[in-house]
């Protein structure tokens, strides 16, 4: 057939058929649209293109020019089915005959939002051609991506520990926040001068810094973080004998029941940046080591455009309610104690999470 199409008899005879269908209004659009190289995912914001091909099954060719002209409709869906962001249509490159495949390339941008979309392409008038939807992940850019050990590596920590952990402007900053944290785990956390805490993702001991003021000697503060340098610098920093150190990993925690029970187990700026299986077992972890009447304290970036989970080390977007449900197959339940706008589609959560009786 491919042949067939390129002799002179066949173009002969497309050019009558063209001659007696010229493109007109076409009150109902009949035909099908294929879509191709769709990207697995998409960075937020990421300029891309697919390759799409409509044929027209109907007896009158589609004006691609006027008041009539007929558009390819491109929109994204959130996960509910309801549409992000307005439509962009896409003018045909050229009228589309029937039985006469037209392929061409569509260039389209991705949300601005990390999130699980769909997006669909159809036909812009009232029509019988049925819309094409595809799934396209869309994550964090990798230019915010990190590698937490590099990160480590190449910090002068005696300098500016106060910097490499968080988004703190100053040292001032840094310690205010300490003093916030501790002071919420007071009021949400039940933290007395004798808890045991344990801090999972501890950096250069933000929230010991304040502890240190606080617990007494029959209290404890235990930290663990997967940067060795941190652990070592913490382990310089903090001289007293209930104060230990050690270094972990995305998925344990390394310390055994003997050391427990603990009283507190925080997660600050922890589920923020990994991934859901991580996410599990770091929380099943802590439930390993925490007392009876345990507290587990964590923070997480949600999003209803998100099923699960999506983003990198950067940033890790979940969906509450999929969180909620690991917690709960852990034996936790969760509490939001604070809530706060992130960015212009998520909001920061604060939870507490407690054993089930």
């Amino acid at each position: 057939m491919p042949a067939l199409k390129s002799t002179r008899l066949w173009k002969a005879l497309r050019g009558v058929k063209r001659t007696l269908t010229p493109p007109t209004a076409v009150g109902v659009c009949e035909g099908t649209c294929v879509v191709g190289d769709v990207p697995a995912a998409l960075e937020v914001g990421q300029a891309f293109g697919v390759a799409v091909t409509l044929t027209n099954t109907g007896p009158r060719a589609w004006p691609n020019r006027g008041t009539d002209a007929v558009t390819l409709a491109a929109r994204w869906l959130t996960p509910r089915g309801e549409p992000f962001g307005p439509a962009v249509a896409v003018p045909l490159p050229a009228a589309a005959y029937p039985g006469e495949p037209l392929p061409f390339p569509v260039a389209l941008t991705a949300p601005a939002a990390v999130g699980d979309f769909t997006l669909e392409l159809a036909v812009g008038q009232q029509n019988g051609v049925a819309p094409v939807r595809v799934a396209v992940p869309v994550v964090g850019r990798r230019a915010a991506d990190i590698d937490y050990h590099a990160v480590y590596r190449t910090a002068d920590l005696d300098a500016n520990h106060w910097w490499v952990v968080g988004a703190y402007g100053s040292r001032e900053q840094y310690e205010a926040s300490s003093r916030d944290r501790v002071g919420m785990l007071v009021e949400h956390a039940g933290l007395t001068p004798d808890s045991r805490v344990l801090d999972i993702g501890c950096g250069t001991g933000q929230v010991g810094d304040a502890l240190a003021e606080i617990l007494t000697d029959r209290g404890a503060y235990y930290g663990t973080d997967i940067g060795a340098e941190a652990v070592t610098f913490c382990q310089r920093r903090f001289a007293r004998p209930n104060f230990r150190f050690a270094q972990g990993t995305m998925t344990g925690v390394p310390f055994d029941a003997a050391d427990g029970p603990f009283d507190v187990a925080i997660f600050f700026s922890v589920f923020t940046h990994t991934y859901p299986d991580e996410t599990v077992l770091l929380l099943a972890e802590a439930r390993r080591l925490l007392g009876p009447a345990g507290v587990v304290v964590a923070d997480v970036i949600a999003s209803d455009l998100v099923e699960r989970a999506a983003g990198n080390r950067g940033e890790m977007v979940v969906n509450a309610a999929h969180f909620l449900r690991l917690a709960g197959a852990l034996g936790l339940t969760a509490t939001v104690v604070g809530r706060w706008p992130w960015g212009r589609h998520a909001e920061r959560l604060m939870m507490t999470l407690r054993p089930r009786a």
